[in-house]
């Protein structure tokens, strides 16, 4: 153990020598906290140790004003800090936890995360960050082997979140169409194409790139979710028949709700046989937003070998691993390690070039090779921020994927995804056996379902007609249905787990899609994420789910 009360010389808290740190003490006293407070895995939240509703107000008047002298006793102030600040936060690891896309972190990625944030490494280029910018450069090439791309062809960036991934997406479509874009900007006859599930980050990344929402073209789904490639061409057509330049293409590579993947390789020969046929001076970039079914290009036999092997499970897991595979089609595709099956730390997010010359285009200043920096070029070798829209970015998130990617494994990562395709195709089987609820994505090939449940007045709707029923009273029964689900979802928050009253924990989405009708549907999102969740939670979170819906269709529901 370290001495770690502090004297008034504030040079005691950046200790010159590693063997003289105390941050493992500071950790201890940490995970410590932690462990007072959840000496069990199955809490879905951290508790507060000052009682479970501290508020905003409580915690500003704790730590609002700045004191004149720091922490006499720096360990205390980290054991305070800890039960405080982490209140409240979900624990992913919990397997009563199906919260939202969330990722239950692999302790190895956690420690070098840790390790690169004492150390400051800034992953601007290696001049500041040393042998850290081979991290990166390494997750690139995992991710073209993955896909059956020469990982000397493509290039990767880590960012800041999957919207990063869109904006990076987005501008090189851009650059490609519009060269002179970073002197005049981008006109108004630029186009991006968005899918009808699209994240609202798509939206958002363009809104920041300047583009307008009459810029976005929207391909619609099919009943499966996947983008309905039979309107497709006429959209696009309709569009540079218009004057429009189309810029960028994104396509669904595992959307958050369904996971749907679209048929990329579909769309991409769509593309080249539009730029042929239209002559265009430049090919439209295809970006595909895989930032969560990237996962399925881990899956191994080994892996596929756990289930049942003639499971539906297996079938699902095959089709999904071939739809991914059509990633080599891409210009560009997203993958979120912080979310699901990625197992990494907040925010750790990669955009990957399958050629190099499509991230070339993002040069700071554009193809006129104006200088808008001066970090890189007079003593560095490797410089990947001449081409990232962040100037500091944190090399702990390089650091902490490839320690994940080695010390999982291809097959480890299958096995992951495996586990919980399994226990998410069990939990719809059980819903499917009650009464009174529906699961309104049974086509999905993912681990996420959407949950209906129905007014115990009424008869259960089949849920396709609560969706493809485009007529006025259909619409008044979805309005009413969204109205009791909240109001179940809300009691079930406030009684039970918003008070780590045990059983599954999960949430509530208004919009899953919007009905033929116009209305948007609501549902029960239940989102199974952490490798320690298995076929036992699945049966109990159903049981449970039962006992209280008769408990509020009988206590609390008046209609």
């Amino acid at each position: 153990m370290h001495a770690l009360n502090r004297s008034t010389d504030p040079r005691s808290l950046f200790p010159a020598r590693y063997r003289d740190s105390p941050f493992l003490d500071l950790c201890g006293r940490a995970f410590g906290t932690l462990d007072q407070l959840m000496p069990e895995v199955d809490l879905p939240r951290v508790p507060s140790p000052r009682g479970l509703h501290q508020s905003q107000d409580d915690l500003l008047k704790r730590y609002g004003q700045l004191p004149v002298t720091g922490a006499a006793d720096p360990l205390q102030l980290v054991e305070e800090m800890t039960g405080d600040f982490l209140a409240g936060a979900v624990n992913w690891r919990c397997p009563e936890l199906q919260y939202n896309l969330g990722a239950a972190v692999n302790v190895v990625a956690a420690a070098m995360y840790a390790v690169s944030l004492d150390v400051n490494v800034y992953l601007i280029n290696d001049g500041l960050a040393g042998n850290a910018v081979a991290a990166e450069a390494a997750v690139s090439s995992i991710l073209a082997d993955l896909t059956g791309i020469d990982p000397q062809r493509a290039y990767g960036l880590f960012t800041f979140g999957g919207t990063g991934t869109m904006a990076y997406g987005i501008k090189s479509g851009l650059r490609k169409a519009f060269p002179d874009s970073a002197r005049t900007g981008v006109p108004s006859s630029a186009r991006v194409v968005i899918t009808e599930d699209a994240h609202f980050s798509h939206a958002t990344a363009a809104d920041w790139l300047g583009l307008g929402t009459e810029q976005l073209v929207v391909l619609p789904a099919g009943e499966d979710r996947r983008t309905d490639m039979d309107q497709v061409e006429a959209l696009l057509r309709a569009e540079l028949d218009a004057g429009h330049q189309i810029a960028t293409i994104i396509v669904n590579g595992g959307t958050t709700y369904d996971h749907a993947i679209d048929d990329i390789a579909a769309m991409a020969g769509l593309r080249d046989r539009l730029v042929a046929e239209y002559g265009l001076p430049y090919r439209p970039h295809l970006h595909v937003d895989s930032v969560v079914g990237w996962a399925w290009l881990m899956l191994t036999d080994e892996a596929l070998g756990e289930p049942e092997p003639d499971s539906a499970t297996v079938a699902a897991l095959r089709e999904q691993r071939r739809r991914i595979h059509g990633l080599r089609f891409a210009d560009s595709w997203g993958v979120d390690f912080h979310k699901g099956v990625g197992v990494c730390p907040i925010d750790c997010s990669f955009v990957q070039f399958n050629d190099r010359i499509d991230c070339a285009v993002l040069r700071k200043g554009g193809p006129s090779g104006a200088e808008l920096h001066q970090l890189a070029q007079d003593f560095s070798a490797v410089s990947p921020v001449d081409y990232t829209l962040e100037t500091s970015r944190a090399g702990g998130k390089a650091i902490a994927a490839l320690a994940s990617l080695h010390s999982l494994g291809h097959q480890g990562y299958g096995t992951i995804l495996t586990r919980l395709i399994d226990a998410a195709f069990l939990f719809r089987a059980a819903v499917d056996r009650q009464d009174g609820m529906t699961v309104l994505n049974p086509h999905a090939l993912g681990y996420q379902t959407m949950v209906r449940l129905h007014r115990p007045d009424r008869a259960a709707a089949d849920w396709r007609h609560e969706i493809l029923d485009p007529s006025a009273e259909m619409a008044d029964a979805v309005r009413d249905g969204n109205s009791y689900l909240r109001a179940f979802f809300e009691w079930d928050q406030k009684t039970r787990m918003d008070r780590n009253a045990g059983g599954v924990v999960y949430s509530f989405s208004s919009r899953y899609v919007t009905t033929a009708s116009g209305v948007p549907i609501s549902g029960l999102k239940f989102y199974p994420t952490s490798p320690l969740i298995g076929r036992e939670h699945m049966e109990a979170a159903v049981a449970l789910l039962a006992e209280r819906k008769a408990v509020f269709d009988r206590a609390v529901w008046r209609g």
